[in-house]
Parts: structure tokens; sequence; C-alpha cells
């Protein structure tokens, strides 16, 4: 049986032969980093990322020459890499250079050799193109966002003001967190470009390993419960507290990674300059980077960047539902359990509509990522490996809630099974039972239907708002027994409806 259940899967006519891998080359003025991609990038889950310090940028001071010692490690970094490369058949390579070969007077003495070791070109960026793919990285992931992307690096740091999801606006500096530089400095830098203070009450959008290093100290300090960095809210006045502890003649440092110690205190004097000269009201962490940029810009059509996170869901949904077009009978089956709240406008039902059926939609993509796992361990599995998700398309209360939708989609009403804590934080009581009910509406449905989509194209929901009715085509109607009937009656219950069922 399992012979034959593995010759199904293979055969699913929706699967797509994997895309040949593609690379990611980035070359800062602190580290390199090589990340390749399967899928043509359309699921960011790396099937490489290593990053090299290589501090090529270290000692690149008033005469903007670049050190020969540095110089060296950055070239034997690439070779490893190109090997890498070839042993893994990489088809096409993005190689890029930032802030420490744009500035350097010898960029060719490292520039030459290295495109010769990876038998390609590097675009050396300029300060337009690299904060033009900073917020192309961002906005794949945060179509809407607004507000002031800062990318920190070793020797630059890059703003772009957007204004939902469109740059607006732009500036580059040639300081980053390996520069010697005074808070002076950056203040009368920043005042340069005072549309940068002309916005009260925004938010600061933070790219790069510094801004990381933030995130992680005040999830340490606050007790967060959530520890995932991309998405990570920190309020305006935690913020504060915690940049200014970073610059402190004997600073604390609680939570930073002991790489970014040295380093951290150059840093938060950068952030913490930019954070009181916009006004901030707080900083997002991003886990985006130059790199999601590149990727959207040279790989990813229009269909693809619409929304990112249906497209990191189909590539799941391709590697783990058993038979073909189950997600699409789901997403069908269930878009009636979506209940308005009481007063609201026609305005907010529709944005509230939205967002039910986005989540829906990766819901029953997600379904089956772990159907062939221990039973006794599937609902936590299963919840875990969304919150940990690859992904910087999800906010933290999304991770949640799809994180709910999948363990009740295994679980069920079940009390006994293991569970993780952080299903229990960051969702109102109405979000969290808006996904236990698409939870147990995925667990009736996949279970009801055997997980086939011809058995699932023949019922449909009806929600009137007080009775959930379950019509039953005649061909399935054998499929109802005691078992569905129970899970039938906890969807509705959980959704607040009388249950009825019809036979048409």
């Amino acid at each position: 049986m399992a012979g034959q259940l593995d010759k199904m899967v293979l055969a699913d006519p929706n699967r797509q032969d994997r895309v040949a891998p593609i690379a990611v080359i980035d070359i800062g003025s602190n580290s390199i980093r090589l990340v390749i991609y399967a899928s043509g990038g359309r699921y960011p889950f790396p099937l490489f990322n290593e990053r090299s310090n290589c501090r090529l940028g270290e000692g690149l001071g008033a005469d903007g020459m670049l050190q020969p010692e540095r110089v060296s490690v950055a070239l034997a970094a690439l070779s490893r890499f190109a090997g890498i490369m070839k042993s893994m058949g990489v088809a096409a390579i993005h190689a890029v250079a930032t802030a420490a070969v744009r500035r350097a007077r010898n960029a060719a003495e490292f520039t030459a050799p290295a495109e010769a070791i990876l038998g390609q070109p590097i675009s050396v960026l300029s300060q337009t193109e690299e904060a033009h793919y900073v917020a192309r990285g961002l906005t794949l992931n945060i179509p809407e966002a607004t507000g002031l992307v800062a990318d920190l690096g070793g020797g630059s740091l890059e703003v772009v003001a957007l204004e939902d999801g469109q740059a607006r606006q732009s500036t580059s500096f040639n300081f980053g967190h390996l520069s010697t530089v005074e808070a002076d400095e950056v203040e009368d830098a920043l005042a340069a470009d005072p549309w940068l203070a002309a916005r009260p009450g925004t938010r600061i959008y933070g790219v790069g390993g510094s801004f990381r290093a933030l995130g992680l100290a005040y999830i340490e300090q606050s007790g967060y419960p959530l520890p995932v960095l991309h998405g990570l809210r920190i309020p305006g006045e935690e913020a504060g507290n915690l940049l200014a502890a970073f610059c402190r003649k004997d600073p604390d440092l609680s939570g930073v990674p002991l790489g970014r110690q040295k380093t951290m205190p150059t840093a938060a004097l950068i952030m913490r300059a930019l954070f009181r000269y916009s006004g901030a009201e707080r900083i997002v962490v991003s886990g985006t980077s130059i790199r999601d940029g590149l990727i959207a810009d040279l790989e990813l059509g229009d269909v693809d960047r619409a929304d990112f996170l249906l497209v990191v869901c189909q590539e799941i949904s391709r590697a783990s539902h058993r038979f073909p077009g189950v997600p699409g009978a789901l997403v069908s089956l269930l878009r009636p359990l979506f209940r308005p709240r009481d007063g609201q406008s026609t305005e907010e039902v529709a944005q509230d509509r939205k967002r039910f059926d986005r989540l829906l939609e990766a819901a029953c993509f997600l379904s089956d990522m772990c159907w062939n796992e221990h039973e006794d361990v599937r609902g936590d599995l299963g919840a875990r490996r969304v919150l940990g998700l690859p992904v910087n398309c999800v906010t933290h209360k999304e991770r949640v809630w799809l994180a709910t939708a999948i363990y009740h989609r295994y679980v069920g009403r079940k009390t006994n099974k293991s569970r993780p804590p952080e299903l229990s934080v960051l969702l109102s009581r109405r979000r969290r039972a808006e996904a236990t009910a698409i939870g147990l509406g995925l667990r009736f449905a996949l279970t009801f239907s055997g997980g086939a989509a011809q058995n699932l194209d023949q019922v449909r929901l009806v929600n009137d708002g007080d009775i959930l009715t379950l019509h039953v085509g005649a061909g399935c109607a054998a499929l109802v027994d005691n078992h569905a009937m129970r899970r039938f009656q906890q969807l509705a219950q959980s959704a607040n409806l009388e249950a009825e069922i019809r036979y048409d």
C-alpha cells in the first residue's frame, strides 16, 4: 500500500519539475554571503546559506584603499563558494557588491580576480541601486509598508521612505557599524536630509545584522513570546532605552550575539540618531535583505510578487499534498466560515474578508504538510513548522493564526496532545477561535474525503449566521458516517453555529 501511495504522489500532475538552483552573492563591507535557492527563488528556504566574515571594508579609510590581506580573505571565500555552486549545479548567479567595493579606489584589485573565480561579472551597485533593492526586498514581503527602510551595513546606511509600498525618497550615508564615527557627525549628516525629520509617528523597518541583534536583545530582555525576528515590533520607548544602553561608555549588551558585541555600540549610535531624528514611534525588525530585492526583480514574475505568502505556500503544497486539486477544493468548501463582526461598516467587512480569504488559502495549502508524521506529534510538529517557516511574508500574528489552524487540523479538540505555548499568545480571543474553526474544518474535510478532491467537490457548506449546513451530494453520501458527523458537529460548535446535514 505504501508503494502505491508513493506512486500516486509522484504522479501528481500539479507538481512542477524543480527549477535549477539559482544563487545570490552579496559582497558587503563586513561579510560575503552566498544563498542558493531552489524553485527559482519562489520558496526561499535556501539549499545553502553561508556567510563569511571577510571584513573586506576594514581599513578602508581616507585613502579609499582595500587592504591586501582583506582582499585575499574575500577571494578565498569566493573560491569556496564557487566550488559549492558548481557541485550544486547552479544555473544562474546574481553577484553584487556594495559600499566597500563601491568606494574603493583600488576596487579592481578585488573585482578582477573575483570575476575570474566566478566566471562572470560582479555588479557594483550604486547607492541608488542598493537602496532600490533593499526597499524592493522589504515590499516583496510587506507590500503596503509605510515608513523608513533603514539598511545598516558595515560601511554604509541606506534609508528609503516608503508610502503604501512605493519608494518616495532615498539617501545613503558613508558610515556603518564598522566605521569610526561620532554622534555629532551622524546627526549632522542626517540633518542634511531634512525630509527624514518630517515623519513624526512613523516606523523604521530595520534591515541588517545590527537591527537583528537589537531584536534579539529585545526578545531576551522583554520575554517576548515568539522568537522570530522578522516582523518583530519594538515600541518606541523600549527601542530608545535599548539603544541608549548600547551607547553607554560601559554598554549593557545583554542579548546581543557575541559576534555583534564589538560593533554594536557604533551601530546603536547610528540607529539611535536616526530613530530620534525621524521621530519614529517604533522599530520593526526586518529579516529581508538586498538579496530578496534581487530575487524579486530578477527572478519572480508579477503573479509571484502579488502575494508572496501564497507563492510560498503553493510550493510547500506541491511537496506535501497527497493528491492534486485539494487546496482549491478546501478553500471553496470553507469560505462560508467567515463571519463579520457586529457593527462593521461595508468597507471594514471587505477588509476582514480579504484578510480571512488570504489566511484560509494559505492554511489550505499547508494542510497536508505533516500527514506522514506520527499521529501523536503531527499537530505539534505542524504548528512548530508554521511558526518557524523561513519566510518574511507573514506577520507574527499571522504565523500564530496559521499555526493554530494547522494544529487543530491534526489534533481536533483533544487536550492530551503536546502543544506549542506560542499558540496562546498575540491573538485576540476572536482570532484564535477563527483559526481553530478553520483547523477543525480542515480536519473534518480531509478525513471525510480521504484527502481526495473529487469527494470534496460533492459537498458544500452554507452559513446563515445561526446554522452551518453541510449539503452532501448523492455520490458521497456513504462517506458521512458517525465519525464524520461528530467532526462536523465540532466544527459548527467551534464557530458558534448549529449543525445540520442535508442530502441533496
